[in-house]
């Protein structure tokens, strides 16, 4: 009898735990004011979040056993699964892959006179965030369907960017993989707290009136070329 009233007192706070509302769990989560509509429970339930100036995202999730979950993100021009790990102090995600439209993403700090269009494909196997030291990313993104609108109307093809977090820190390699009016290549390097681009842009060999369009992006070089260099903090 006694063995069978310490079973009870431990499976009591338990069934709480697995019971609870996601509702009551997420605000103690501190992820922000963006989230809303929070159903179910921490195991398996869904929430909407309403990025500034975009339609709301709905979210879903559910646990895959021990500190792992499985989350589904979609709506107007984003369509992302992964998974994320319980990880203190750090944010965590692995086997993320989807696609998302560019127009879904705020690009007005690195391109001033020019729009991005098209969509990226993601195909991230490892991410780890934590503040106040560089970001963990491994994996790579695809811009396809590359073009830019505004100064400059022009196709870029399809842009590959291989991330690393390596022992020199994580970088970004793009590249130009599929032909377009204009060829892009360069670096990015980020830090804890800011990042910088280095990227060399050049205009395919037959259009030599694109030169004029795309010097508006950057610094023009003796060869042709136009440098972009950028540099800021970073807002995870």
């Amino acid at each position: 009898m006694r063995k069978l009233l310490w079973l009870v007192l431990l499976a009591i706070p338990l069934v709480i735990v697995v019971t609870l509302p996601a509702r009551v769990i997420v605000p103690r989560l501190d992820i922000g004011r963006d989230v809303s509509e929070v159903e179910g429970t921490l195991w398996k339930g869904e929430a909407v979040w309403q990025q500034p100036g975009f339609a709301p995202l709905d979210i879903q999730w559910y646990w895959d056993g021990g500190r792992s979950w499985s989350w589904q993100a979609n709506g107007v021009g984003v369509d992302l699964d992964g998974s994320w790990r319980l990880n203190t102090g750090a944010t965590e995600l692995s086997d993320v892959s989807g696609r998302i439209e560019m127009n879904r993403l705020d690009a007005r700090v690195w391109l001033v006179n020019a729009r991005p269009r098209g969509h990226v494909e993601l195909d991230v196997q490892r991410a780890l965030i934590v503040d106040g030291q560089p970001p963990e990313i491994d994996g790579r993104l695809v811009w396809r369907d590359a073009r830019l609108e505004g100064a400059v109307q022009e196709s870029l093809g399809e842009i590959t960017v291989q991330l690393d977090s390596g022992t020199q820190g994580q970088r970004a390699r793009v590249e130009s993989t599929a032909p377009g009016a204009i060829r892009v290549q360069g670096d990015i390097e980020l830090a804890a707290e800011r990042y910088d681009v280095d990227l060399w842009l050049r205009a395919s060999p037959d259009r030599p009136d694109l030169r004029r369009q795309i010097a508006w992006l950057g610094e023009p070089q003796p060869d042709g070329q136009v440098r972009v260099q950028l540099s800021g903090a970073l807002g995870w």
